[in-house]
């Protein structure tokens, strides 16, 4: 038998050892690059998905842009009062003429003034359910009218000064020939009622919420209130209306005081406008103006 040389030998093992460590080779090349290509295939569909989500989003942006413009046009042409989008050159504001864009106003300019009309607003009193209030019907139908807004239910200072004043003075109010006596609180009508009671005056003061802050907003009464209560809230105001008329305003320097818009204030404003007829005295214009309305006289 022949027998391979020992050369022959070292160089068949040396091949043996030479293919086996190609194969390892190989087979370690042909894992490497299934990995590369997976990850190139899982960063091709991240990017591909990012762009689809971007698009996405910024085609869902400009859509809610556009309906919230139409929403704010809609509102503005069936309930907001027109004085809302008068627009100030002395004092551009981002998003001016948008109601539910704009910064609040700034303090001592309100749009609304005496002898303008209150907007057709609709407020709601109660709950259970709510009950729509006409604003601007609320008033207009009855001779004499007392509105007064104030920050918040609940609040300290409404709560201990402004609100109990008009229910403690309610029969005053009424021996003055006053018919209604509202009180505007941005709120829900649930926490407004809640408060009502809790103020026991029910039957008394009628507490409108002003929900989406659309009747602040309307007559220029919008204050920034993000420290104190989170949010945008009413001036403390305090109105007299005749047959719907805004007969006399007062606006509180600072919503967290009570001074001018207090129910005393506003008797002595009704005193003084009817000062003449106050004394019964038959010459005066006044006097003939409360008989025309068949207001009673006054002690």
């Amino acid at each position: 038998m022949y027998r391979k040389s020992p050369v022959t030998l070292g160089l068949l093992s040396c091949y043996n050892v030479y293919a086996v460590c190609r194969q390892i080779l190989l087979f370690a090349l042909g894992i490497s690059l299934y990995f590369v290509v997976l990850l190139l295939l899982f960063q091709l569909l991240k990017t591909m998905g990012e762009k689809k989500r971007k698009s996405k989003s910024d085609s869902h942006r400009v859509t809610f842009a556009d309906e919230s413009e139409k929403t704010n046009q809609n509102h503005s042409s069936k309930t907001m009062h027109p004085s809302m989008f008068r627009q100030r050159a002395d004092s551009p504001e981002e998003g001016a003429g948008m109601p539910f864009l704009r910064t609040p106003h700034k303090n001592h300019d309100p749009y609304i003034k005496v002898g303008d009309t209150l907007p057709p607003i609709i407020l709601y009193e109660k709950c259970a359910p709510p009950i729509p209030i006409n604003i601007k019907d609320l008033f207009q139908n009855t001779r004499l009218g007392i509105l007064f807004g104030l920050p918040g239910a609940f609040t300290p200072v409404c709560s201990t000064n402004h609100l109990p004043g008009f229910v403690k003075d309610y029969d005053k109010f009424k021996h003055r020939g006053v018919d209604v006596i509202a009180c505007v609180t941005v709120n829900d009508p649930y926490v407004s009622t809640a408060w009502g009671y809790y103020q026991n005056a029910t039957n008394k003061v009628k507490i409108l919420a002003d929900v989406l802050c659309e009747f602040t907003r309307s007559i220029g009464m919008d204050t920034n209130m993000y420290a104190q209560l989170g949010g945008i809230r009413c001036k403390r105001f305090a109105m007299i209306l005749e047959n719907g008329v805004i007969k006399y305003l007062t606006v509180e320097d600072n919503p967290q005081k009570t001074s001018c818009t207090m129910a005393g204030h506003v008797l002595e404003a009704l005193d003084n406008r009817y000062h003449d007829a106050r004394n019964d005295n038959p010459l005066s214009a006044w006097y003939f103006h409360r008989r025309s309305l068949n207001l009673p006289p006054f002690n």
